[in-house]
């Protein structure tokens, strides 16, 4: 059978109606549609059609329609009307965006808060892929105590700090953060290798009067907070907006998303499960093969910081999720997103 004019423009506006009512739809809704000048009878007969093509879906015998997981494929695929978002809307975005920050992280995690906010749905945000990220330069700062404090800070303004338990003094940790930033400036996590460390603890030993137990934790330490650049981070917001939402009213329901949305790996997951080689990727219930989200759509794209380093924006919601405005949101911020981290790149901030 066929889905042809008159079958879609009726699947699009079953599907329009149930993402505003979260109700099923029944024949005389659609009949009411200005513009479609078609029967309840008619109407009745072709989403009978679109049941058994397995677009919709009849809850109960006497209800209306809601759609399939198949039903809201297509619509993204092909029946989805454009999104216009207000100028007001976009704005506020290149204030809030080019309000500029001094970590790369905290302008990354406020673009998923301005994702939220547009499509009021769950939002997150990952780090940018940091493995061929360069060091730009290394501080070591001598706190009060017996307390050091080392920081890294990568040509693309991603900043790692880690604490040490020691006290270096003030000469001792200017010396050694101009050492390592001497060694290290240029070079990439998985570039700093045990020679590298090797080289450099040769040049420490020649330069500062050290003990030999206090270097190898200064070796360890500066090592792991390197190594701690490849890792990517997932912010989240607004993750209480599930909810709201008549799909998980049901507090045990609600109870396991929330669960599974604080839990980092479950994320890391999902977000490798909604890759694909597009501009935006749609995963709509059942096909990300997770339980707490049947009821859910993982919307994703990708933004880029030069020509290989990247990280992604997305949106959990229902699977009834305005898709249009969803789409237009993080095509928006995304865009907005690369223009900004290049230019950042680009200068000295």
């Amino acid at each position: 059978m066929d889905l042809n004019e008159r079958k879609r423009k009726i699947l699009q506006a079953v599907i329009d109606e149930y993402i505003d009512s979260a109700e099923p739809v029944g024949s005389r809704a659609i009949s009411k549609i200005e513009g479609l000048g078609l029967s309840s009878a008619t109407i009745r007969n072709e989403m009978a059609d679109l049941e058994e093509m397995g677009y919709l879906i009849q809850p109960h015998t006497s209800a209306g329609r809601v759609p399939s997981d198949e039903g809201y494929r297509f619509y993204v695929n092909s029946l989805m009307s454009r999104y216009r978002i207000g100028m007001e809307a976009i704005e506020n975005l290149h204030i809030e965006l080019e309000n500029r920050v001094n970590q790369l992280d905290k302008l990354i995690k406020k673009a998923g808060t301005i994702a939220a906010a547009l499509t009021d749905y769950t939002a997150f945000v990952t780090t940018p892929e940091q493995s061929l990220s360069k060091i730009n330069k290394i501080d070591v700062v001598d706190l009060s105590g017996d307390r050091t404090l080392i920081i890294v800070v990568t040509q693309d303004g991603i900043v790692r700090n880690r604490i040490l338990r020691l006290s270096l003094g003030t000469e001792n940790s200017a010396k050694l953060a101009y050492i390592l930033t001497t060694k290290l400036s240029g070079l990439s996590g998985n570039e700093i290798d045990f020679d590298k460390i090797k080289e450099i603890e040769a040049v420490i030993r020649s330069n500062m009067t050290l003990l030999p137990s206090v270097l190898v934790n200064i070796l360890n330490f500066v090592y792991e907070t390197i190594s701690d650049l490849s890792s990517q981070e997932i912010y989240i917001d607004n993750a209480q907006s599930m909810l709201k939402f008549p799909e998980y009213k049901d507090v045990s329901k609600a109870r396991e998303i929330l669960g599974f949305l604080e839990n980092k790996q479950n994320l890391e997951k999902l977000i490798v499960a909604g890759s694909e080689d597009s501009d935006i990727s749609v995963v709509i219930g059942d096909e990300n093969g997770v339980e707490p989200l049947k009821n859910c759509s993982l919307v994703t794209t990708e933004y880029s910081l030069g020509d290989k380093i990247k990280g992604k924006i997305g949106i959990i919601g229902p699977k009834r999720m305005d898709y249009a405005k969803v789409f237009a949101s993080l095509d928006l911020i995304s865009n907005h997103l690369d223009r900004i981290l290049n230019l950042y790149r680009g200068s000295d901030g």
